[in-house]
């Protein structure tokens, strides 16, 4: 019997990703279930590539929702689920909708090696500027590809870098110089850890651990902007 209660969600990847939030589930577990990288399963919650409908009915399936409402953009459960992730049972909080769409957004692709992504060297797009950062200069927006700091960003979700230098504790994001001429040099997300006068040391959540980098190897490092900063909170 299906939930009487649908939950209004706006889009499929905001329905998706709050009925595996609540489920419990991380991105790799759904990934699984279908039979999909979890770079796709993040690019379909945050409405980055369109899904299917033959992946939308499998991933409907294994998270207990009906599909069809999912499309529509309702959350509504097979059943009354009583065993949900505490979580209030909203939409992911997306782009900001308010402000100039005057934000560059950089273009990425699937870095390799150990990288997260590499800049493609373009400006694919713009995004809108929350009221946090009306007047920040020098900021710009790009996607995560990379799965190395999952749970904290996931795969498709767009993060704001720039402003002041970052501090130790801070999250950025370090584009190395390029290896060869034409090329673009590798990237990460990363959290900063410490500086030292011939180490940046950062850390990783997946697989967990530190990772150095040679400083005169960086082209440039930013801070990605919190979330409650974008806001104005």
């Amino acid at each position: 019997m299906l939930d009487q209660n649908p939950l209004m969600a706006d889009t499929v990847g905001s329905v998706l990703k709050t009925a595996r939030k609540q489920r419990g589930y991380v991105l790799r577990e759904v990934a699984q279930a279908a039979g999909v990288s979890i770079q796709a399963v993040g690019n379909w919650e945050n409405d980055a590539n369109e899904i299917t409908m033959e992946n939308l009915r499998k991933v409907s399936a294994f998270l207990g929702i009906d599909a069809e409402a999912a499309f529509r953009g309702v959350l509504a459960y097979n059943d009354q689920p009583s065993d949900l992730a505490d979580a209030k049972r909203i939409s992911g909080i997306g782009l900001p909708e308010l402000g100039p769409k005057d934000v560059p957004l950089l273009g990425v692709a699937v870095g390799g090696d150990d990288a997260d992504f590499t800049f493609n060297g373009q400006v694919i797009d713009h995004v809108r500027r929350p009221p946090g950062i009306a007047t920040l200069k020098g900021v710009f927006a790009t996607q995560v590809i990379g799965v190395s700091m999952i749970p904290r960003f996931e795969p498709g979700e767009v993060i704001y870098c720039g402003g002041r230098q970052p501090v130790p504790g801070e999250y950025i994001v370090i584009e190395l110089l390029p290896e060869g001429d034409g090329e673009n040099g590798k990237c990460y997300i990363k959290r900063l850890v410490r500086r030292t006068a011939s180490r940046i040391i950062c850390e990783q959540f997946n697989p967990a651990g530190e990772v150095e980098f040679d400083p005169y190897a960086i082209k440039q490092m930013s801070r990605v902007i919190p979330w409650q900063e974008l806001l104005g909170f």
